[in-house]
């Protein structure tokens, strides 16, 4: 069974982020309004209500959700209006689509782009290319979102569908890059996309003391084989919601990723340089924490936190 991965979840993820403080912040402005009319001789307290006002978070955002979610109320279930159902509902309107669509255009390059530059494609290819990765993504999207709020049997129609256009998708990329040996590196690129999307990160940290290419491919080998001998699987994203969505617990993924970070440290100093390496592992730390983030709010998005 397909599950949106982690990439395709961060997209939603920042989307949900916006449109909640956005909501937070008309509820706002609505507080300051009434305050206004009810309170013309107190300006200065209307000022403080305008400075203290709190600035969204991702823990403050999940919270804030979790609220809304857990309110009791008649009202509330008559409209079904909880977060998961009503995004959900949004993101499938024909300007949820776009935002969307806007959305994975905007993250391509940090997903495919290191592949794209190195098919020396002319604006036109390019420019096709792109289309067909994007429509890869958004159709793992959109059958992503109503996965969500199916039962489990058209949970098991939805995942058949989404296996058959991802093969559909697999055979126009094919097509498109008539050679073999890109198709191949291509499917390799995309089993290393956990790994390869921490690139730009990387390289931005490791700015004082660059990467050669040669070692940039090394490190994500690297960080590649480690992933695949920390457990059972290959701890890839589809495994990893596959998990959750059996156990609902987070402690099964950060268990994996416990035992591919020890995997990592052991490794990265045969690839890297004392300063690279202790630089790299502090980045690395950081990363896993957004990785965390990214998952409790899917895992929220999707109903399947327990």
């Amino acid at each position: 069974m397909r599950y949106l991965p982690t990439t395709v979840v961060a997209i939603i993820v920042g989307l949900v982020v916006y449109l909640l403080q956005e909501s937070r912040l008309k509820s706002l402005q609505g507080e300051l309004a009434r305050a206004d009319t009810s309170t013309k001789d107190e300006p200065e307290k209307s000022r403080r209500l305008s400075l203290s006002a709190p600035v969204a978070d991702s823990n403050s955002v999940i919270s804030g959700r979790r609220e809304v979610t857990e309110r009791p109320g008649k009202e509330n279930d008559e409209k079904g209006d909880k977060p998961l159902r009503s995004m959900s509902e949004v993101l499938q309107t024909d300007a949820g689509r776009a935002m969307i669509k806007q959305g994975i255009e905007a993250g391509l390059p940090m997903i495919y782009g290191d592949f794209i530059n190195s098919l020396g494609l002319n604006d036109e290819e390019s420019k096709y290319f792109q289309k067909l990765l994007t429509k890869r993504i958004l159709d793992q999207q959109q059958l992503g979102m109503k996965w969500v709020q199916a039962d489990e049997e058209g949970r098991t129609s939805l995942a058949i569908e989404m296996e058959k256009l991802a093969e559909e998708s697999s055979v126009k990329i094919d097509e498109f890059l008539q050679n073999e040996e890109d198709a191949v590196s291509f499917k390799r690129y995309e089993q290393q996309l956990p790994e390869r999307r921490q690139m730009r990160g990387v390289r931005n940290t490791l700015s004082d003391e660059p990467l050669t290419p040669e070692v940039e491919e090394r490190l994500v080998d690297t960080l590649y084989q480690a992933r695949l001998n920390s457990g059972e699987g290959n701890g890839s994203d589809e495994e990893n919601w596959e998990k959750l969505a059996e156990t609902g617990d987070f402690r099964v993924i950060e268990e994996r990723w416990r035992a591919t970070d020890v995997e990592i440290a052991k490794n990265i100093p045969g690839v890297l340089t004392p300063t690279q390496s202790e630089a790299f592992l502090d980045y690395w730390k950081t990363a896993r924490t957004m990785q965390a983030a990214e998952y409790k709010m899917g895992m929220q998005m999707m109903g399947i936190d327990k």
